[in-house]
């Protein structure tokens, strides 16, 4: 229920990072420039502004040595939490329920529950579409905008769901992206919500052919939110239509939590302040993109090229991207352009551009390029190499690995507080020690399921797996 943030396969948190000051002696701290912006783009030392650069971006290090170098580029999206001006895309929401026989009883009812509070939710004019799947995949609401008829209509539609038969996953997915997919151009915000508690048992079972939906989600705006209940849910494929549609997943114990999930996804629907964004990083010359790291991105004659869908007021998102740098001999150099471009609801969807350079400097003592680590972009790697670690971690538990989880996880959470301890804000504290103490409860995880009892171990370790592997997704920014 916490996780009321997105982002990108990589690391993210609700605090606004607060931007470091350009000075001479540190080249790459974050430069940010919004195009046609008369101030050129001042660093934000308080946080994003309404009216300033939401972007940026710093190397790992201000400074190298002559020569081939490794890198990495540490990209973050600070959307403001308040504006002068409010406006709210029009949304299409095409909700995708599992109606197999593992959801009868009390969570066949809170889908109902959570189904009925997303129509009452939206606005008039927002379009909805309700599909579910078993052994076979039903439109119970083709996409339909929203008025006082169609809302009564729904209703009767919700309460007549019931659980019988196997799972269709991958037709489920597939049939309500379709729906998304299919809105008009006006309504730039696109969501599938899936609620599943199982694996998928009937049609196309294969984890990755679920997971490249994602990826045909985002490729036409569309992001999904996953929704595990209970124990049994696949999380591998749920975690992936999350991470390569930009979207979320939420683990769910106790199915009556779903109404206030589904309550809060429409909360940020209703905040959205960037719609079909993406990331476009440019390499300088000598510089070659390598990969993202826990994102996906699309490589276009060196540019990468990295979908984010829409953004709500208040969002971080931050990201990594690994580099090759042939260093020159002397001076100072980009490494990078990173523009952020997306459609802004409170201007009638006008496209905007703001643009974020990475710098650094030659030195010629590589003891002094090794000392000048840009803690920012540090800060970024240490929650991205988390988000990693808490996955393979929670992999171990589920494989009976209970003590290579629990040095994986005492890993880091070292390094999580040793980057609170070197923040030089308090956000990024705070959200460092926030960040580590979930990493610890992990690790407490693994040691209960190594100590439970024979009897309780297959369903402890299960639960502590799928509690792990939220901690590494909430880390991860999905």
């Amino acid at each position: 229920m916490r996780r009321l943030i997105i982002a990108l396969g990589l690391t993210a948190c609700l605090l606004p990072a607060c931007s470091q000051s350009a000075t001479p002696t540190s080249p790459n701290a974050p430069t940010n420039v919004v195009a046609g912006d008369p101030s050129g783009g001042a660093a934000l030392p308080d946080g994003p502004k309404a009216n300033g650069p939401w972007v940026g971006a710093a190397a790992g290090n201000d400074a190298f040595v002559a020569g081939m170098q490794e890198t990495f580029v540490a990209v973050w999206v600070d959307v403001p939490a308040h504006s002068e001006k409010q406006a709210q895309a029009p949304a299409a929401v095409s909700l995708v329920i599992d109606t197999s026989g593992s959801m009868g009883g009390d969570k066949i009812k809170h889908a109902r529950e959570g189904a009925q509070r997303l129509v009452e939710s939206l606005r008039d004019g927002d379009i909805v579409s309700l599909h579910t799947f078993s052994d076979a995949v039903q439109e119970r609401v083709a996409p339909v905008r929203l008025d006082a008829r169609s809302r009564q209509q729904i209703a009767g539609v919700i309460a007549e769901l019931r659980a019988e038969g196997g799972t269709n996953l991958f037709e489920g997915v597939r049939a309500a992206g379709m729906a998304a997919m299919a809105a008009p151009a006006s309504h730039s915000i696109r969501r599938v919500v899936l609620i599943s508690d199982g694996n998928a048992t009937v049609g196309n079972t294969s984890t990755e052919m679920i997971s490249l939906l994602g990826e045909k989600a985002a490729d036409r705006s569309v992001q999904i939110t996953s929704v595990g209940v209970g124990l049994d849910y696949n999380e591998h494929a749920l975690n992936q239509l999350a991470i390569r549609s930009s979207g979320r997943l939420y683990h769910v114990t106790d199915s009556k939590v779903l109404p206030e999930i589904v309550q809060s996804e429409i909360a940020l629907l209703k905040s959205t302040r960037a719609a079909n964004a993406r990331i476009a990083v440019v390499p300088a010359p000598g510089v070659e993109l390598v990969s993202v790291d826990g994102a996906r991105s699309v490589n276009q004659n060196g540019t990468l090229e990295i979908p984010l869908g829409s953004m709500f007021a208040g969002q971080h998102r931050e990201l990594i991207v690994r580099a090759r740098v042939n260093v020159p001999s002397q001076g100072s150099h980009p490494i990078a352009s990173v523009r952020f471009q997306f459609a802004d609801p409170t201007e009638g969807n006008l496209e905007r551009v703001q643009e974020a350079i990475a710098r650094f400097d030659v030195v010629g003592d590589a003891a002094v390029a090794s000392s000048r680590k840009n803690l920012k972009a540090q800060g970024v790697l240490a929650m991205l190499d988390a988000s990693r670690t808490t996955s393979m971690a929670a992999a171990d538990i589920d494989g009976d690995r209970f003590g290579d989880a629990e040095k994986r996880l005492e890993e880091a959470e070292r390094n999580l507080r040793a980057a609170a301890a070197q923040a030089t804000n308090r956000e990024d504290k705070m959200r460092f020690e926030s960040s580590a103490g979930r990493v610890s409860a992990a690790k407490a995880g693994a040691s209960a399921a190594a100590a439970a009892p024979p009897a309780a171990r297959a369903e402890t370790k299960r639960k502590k797996s799928l509690e792990a592997n939220d901690a590494a997704m909430d880390l991860g920014g999905f």
